[in-house]
C-alpha cells in the first residue's frame, strides 16, 4: 500500500473480493479515500454482474463438428511394403554373409545343391511372411488407438 496515494488495483480487488483478508491498514484507508471507495464499489459491482451472468452452453454438439472438420485420413500401403522389403533383403544378406564368413570353402559345394538352395528360399519366404505379419498386427493396434475413433467412442470425454 502507498501511504501518500492511493490502494493499487491489485490491493483493492482483493479487498473487493474479500474485506477479511485484506489488512486494517487497506480497510482504513478505503474507509476514509472516496476514490478508492469507489473503485471498490465498481469491482464489486462488476464481480457481483459476471456471477450472475449464465453459464455458457453450446446449441450444437461441438464434437461432432471438429471431428467433422478434421481431414480425411489418406491409406497408405506403400510405405509398409517398402520397410518389410527392405528388412526382408537385409535379413537374407545378413545370413548370406554370415554364412559365407563361417564356411568359406562351402559355398562354393552348396550353390550346386538345389536342396540348399530351396531350403533358403523357403526360410527367406517365411521371414518375410513372418515380418509382414508383425506390421500388420502394429498397424491394427495403432488404428484403434486412433484418437479420432477414440472420441467416438468416448463423446462424453471430448472437450
Amino acid at each position: 500500500m502507498k501511504t501518500a496515494d492511493h490502494l493499487t488495483d491489485i490491493e483493492i480487488q482483493q479487498y473487493a473480493l474479500d474485506a477479511r483478508s485484506s489488512g486494517i491498514a487497506a480497510a482504513t484507508h478505503i474507509a476514509q479515500c472516496p476514490h478508492c471507495s469507489g473503485r471498490v464499489a465498481f469491482y464489486q459491482k462488476m464481480v457481483g454482474g459476471m456471477s450472475a451472468m449464465p453459464a455458457e452452453a453450446f446449441d450444437f454438439d461441438l464434437a461432432k463438428t471438429v471431428l467433422a472438420q478434421l481431414p480425411a485420413r489418406k491409406r497408405r500401403h506403400g510405405p509398409e511394403r517398402v520397410f518389410i522389403a527392405c528388412v526382408s533383403l537385409a535379413g537374407v544378406i545378413a545370413a548370406v554373409g554370415l554364412f559365407y564368413y563361417l564356411n568359406t570353402s562351402l559355398l562354393n559345394d552348396l550353390l550346386g545343391n538345389s536342396e540348399v538352395l530351396i531350403y533358403g528360399t523357403v526360410c527367406c519366404l517365411l521371414f518375410a511372411f513372418l515380418l509382414a505379419n508383425r506390421w500388420h498386427e502394429y498397424l491394427s493396434k495403432i488404428r484403434w488407438l486412433d484418437a479420432t475413433e477414440s472420441l467416438q467412442h468416448f463423446r462424453a470425454a471430448a472437450v
